[in-house]
């Protein structure tokens, strides 16, 4: 249990949590490991703060080097219902799914790392659409700033979920390996945790207001409440997702681990000895919990169920709003999270609908019959359609 961390120790990662300057931050986390007691329970949190260090020294080094004039960090600003970048290693298929699915300008080449900036397009799902993103290849090493590793591994980070490929006529087993093993250096997760934690502070005043869905085991938020002023937050937004417990509460303070959803494409399928190594692939992948779609992207088969994959893993809702006395509702649907209640989606949709809010009606999955009225809680569901009074 970190709990049981020296009160000074607290206060040293309060300032932590509060410094804005990089070089500032990774000297007070610094202090901080040296307050934090050296034993095995210990062991994990301390390895957290280590890396959260090493991410911030690679930031102030690529800064440095943009400052020099030299090659920057990739930047993609998000569209649609979800961002997914595609990572894997050269000469899988990564331009070949993308031009495949989507009506992007990828270059489609044998030629081994052909890719050397990420490259965008657009997958329709529906009435919705997904923004893929291909990533230049990566290579072992990655984690530690080998062939752009920094740059491609902060992509990761930073999307709603990845497709990580595999080629079934090499070597799928071995691959996978090292994508995982790369993600994990960096601090990535792609199998589902028991629970989810992020904290946004927020201004003073506010107070914590717990969001998500998820659900508190063996605490109450009054717990929740005294663990946080210990770190000198008292105005946060705490969205949870699954079974979280108070240390995992607490543990998220510290950690700069992130669980990124992820289906695995085997590709090549049409290969010589594919299906064989589609086997051995999916031997090698018993203990691990991600789904795998094996796919030929030179006679697209199997890529009409990648959609499906994504819209699944991103736990993600469409909600139709309705504007009151209207017939139909927007063709236009709010893309909201698996589990969203109503005023959640109100504060998407308007600060206005979301502040004078009082009740909505709803037609649909989630309605117990058409137009029934609700409050602010109901947990809103795939097609539902929304009228906020």
């Amino acid at each position: 249990m970190v709990t049981n961390l020296p009160a000074e120790a607290k206060a040293k990662w309060a300032e932590v949590v509060a410094c804005r300057s990089v070089p500032e931050k990774i000297k007070l986390m610094r202090e901080f490991i040296s307050l934090v007691p050296k034993h095995k329970g210990t062991s994990t949190l301390l390895a957290n703060v280590r890396r959260r260090i090493a991410i911030l020294e690679r930031e102030l080094e690529r800064k440095k080097t943009r400052r020099k004039g030299g090659y920057g960090g990739f930047s993609v600003p998000k569209e649609g219902a979800g961002q997914i970048i595609i990572l894997g290693p050269t000469n899988v298929g990564r331009s070949s799914l993308l031009v495949s699915l989507t009506s992007a300008k990828a270059e489609v080449s044998p030629v081994y790392f052909a890719t050397r900036k990420p490259i965008i397009g657009m997958l329709p799902y529906h009435d919705i659409q997904f923004q893929l993103v291909e990533a230049p290849a990566l290579v072992e090493g990655a984690a530690e700033g080998k062939m752009d590793g920094p740059q491609i591994l902060g992509l990761a980070r930073n999307a709603d979920g990845l497709i990580l490929m595999v080629d079934l006529s090499a070597d799928p087993v071995e691959e996978f390996r090292m994508l995982r093993s790369e993600l994990e250096r960096a601090g990535i997760m792609i199998e589902k945790p028991e629970g989810e934690v992020e904290i946004i502070r927020r201004s003073t005043g506010v107070g914590l207001q717990i969001i998500g869905g998820g659900t508190l085991v063996g605490c109450t938020l009054e717990d929740v409440r005294r663990l946080l002023a210990n770190y000198r937050i008292n105005s946060a937004l705490i969205r949870i997702r699954g079974k979280v417990t108070l240390e995992t509460l607490e543990e998220s303070l510290f950690s700069s681990l992130v669980y990124k959803p992820t289906v695995l494409v085997a590709n090549k399928l049409d290969a010589s000895g594919a299906k064989e190594n589609l086997i051995l692939l999916r031997e090698s992948m018993k203990e691990v919990v991600i789904p795998v779609l094996p796919v030929s992207c030179k006679n697209n088969e199997g890529l009409e169920k990648l959609g499906d994959y994504i819209f699944k893993m991103l736990r993600i809702i469409r909600v139709y709003p309705k504007e009151p006395g209207e017939k139909k509702p927007s063709s236009k649907p709010l893309v909201i999270d698996e589990g969203a209640t109503v005023i959640e989606a109100a504060r998407k949709l308007h600060s206005k609908l979301y502040k004078e809010f009082r009740y909505a009606r709803i037609w649909g999955p989630s309605a117990k019959y058409p137009g029934q009225r609700v409050g602010a809680t109901h947990i809103l569901k795939d097609g539902d359609v929304i009228e906020i009074k």
